[in-house]
């Protein structure tokens, strides 16, 4: 049986979907050696050996007004990729997150390829977007999801689902054996604006600004986290000649944990962050500031009153978020000013923190993804050859 799994095609189109995807392959990998993948991904897919067709960069387009700009480029990637599965017929194409091309990419896909389509994390349709479920529905054949709730929502759409912890909590307690929170003699504050184009070039001037009334009144270190997407030389034209440091892990050799676990504050845009932050314990903001139309539309879909992880989960709000028009210079100012000297509030955001542990679980979630993966895929196999 062990020679039938031969490839997978894969497909993450952010960051941190690339992370994941890298740890899922890993494990995938140990449970069945010689398996090959190809896809889209970025540079942790590649150190993985994956095949890249295509580079997160080249796809990783947001909001509404983004993808129309890029639709020619966007269609052109899409029946490049079904081709190449049409001409591999992998054993799976598996998907993680980014609904906007993947959704349409199963749709097109399934009209010749028989084999399983499985989503690693899913999409945030309990949020918005909730009539894509009947996609997922139609097309998937296994959800596997990284927040409990998860499975009771796709429960009652009559979805086959399986809760194998977040991915997170591994790699961060991992790190965390390793590395220890030092205290630094100067305030250390670090930026995390994100990996997409279009969401830096909105939000990273008001955050550089933000960080200059913080090195005013605090003599303090400002940290930007730059998305190794681009060249480090793309970030220094926000900070001209502002005083900050640029940390750009090109190695990904965890300098980016390293950094938010030093700081004494942490002002990041909405996402995965959210939850780095949390687990490792460094007190944090969200922002987050899209374009006017797709906050127009947006606004009419979203389902959730809160954007940040964090809050959705704890189902409080555990730590400041700052939108659109609320994310302003001084907002992040005095929430991070409150943060860094009020001491009971400090305090009382870390033990809201501490929560987020208990529901996120202890579980090794890329191997159990893994082996649900192949337990699929094999009874499959098996049962195509009886």
């Amino acid at each position: 049986m062990r020679e039938l799994i031969k490839n997978i095609f894969i497909i993450a189109g952010e960051s941190s979907g690339d992370m994941h995807a890298a740890s899922l392959i890993r494990e995938l990998k140990y449970l069945y050696p010689g398996i090959l993948f190809r896809g889209i991904g970025g540079p942790q897919m590649q150190k993985e050996n994956v095949d890249i067709l295509y580079e997160i960069k080249d796809v990783n387009f947001i909001g509404f007004s983004s993808v129309i700009r890029n639709l020619r480029k966007i269609k052109s990637i899409l029946n490049h990729c079904e081709n190449i599965i049409k001409d591999l017929n992998p054993d799976a194409v598996i998907l993680i997150d980014y609904p906007g091309f993947n959704l349409r990419l199963i749709k097109n896909i399934r009209k010749f390829y028989k084999g399983k389509i499985i989503y690693y994390i899913s999409p945030q349709f309990w949020a918005w977007h909730k009539r894509r479920v009947r996609l997922i529905k139609k097309y998937v054949d296994l959800m596997i999801v990284v927040f409990p709730f998860e499975i009771d929502f796709y429960k009652q759409e009559d979805i086959q689902a399986e809760f194998v912890g977040h991915p997170l909590v591994k790699s961060i307690d991992n790190f965390l054996k390793e590395n220890k929170k030092i205290q630094s003699n100067r305030t250390q504050i670090s930026i995390l604006p994100g990996s997409r184009k279009d969401e830096i070039e909105r939000m990273l001037p008001i955050l550089v600004e933000a960080g200059t009334k913080f090195k005013e009144e605090f003599d303090c270190e400002i940290n930007i986290l730059c998305s190794t997407n681009y060249d480090i030389s793309y970030y220094q034209k926000f900070i001209e000649s502002n005083n900050f440091n640029l940390v750009y892990d090109k190695n990904h050799s965890n300098l980016n944990y390293q950094t938010i676990l030093y700081s004494d504050l942490v002002i990041t845009k909405s996402g995965t962050s959210t939850i780095e932050c949390a687990l490792l314990g460094t007190p944090f903001c969200v922002v987050y500031k899209a374009g006017k139309i797709n906050y127009f539309i947006g606004k009419r879909l979203v389902k959730v009153k809160n954007i940040a992880m964090v809050n959705i989960l704890l189902n409080k709000e555990a730590v400041k978020e700052f939108v659109q028009d609320g994310m302003s210079i001084n907002n992040i100012f005095n929430e991070g000013k409150k943060i860094l000297i009020n001491k009971s509030y400090r305090e009382e955001m870390m033990n809201n923190l501490k929560e987020l542990r208990t529901i996120l679980t202890e579980k090794d979630a890329s191997l159990n993804a893994a082996r649900v993966i192949m337990n699929l895929l094999t009874k499959t196999k098996t049962n195509d050859d009886e």
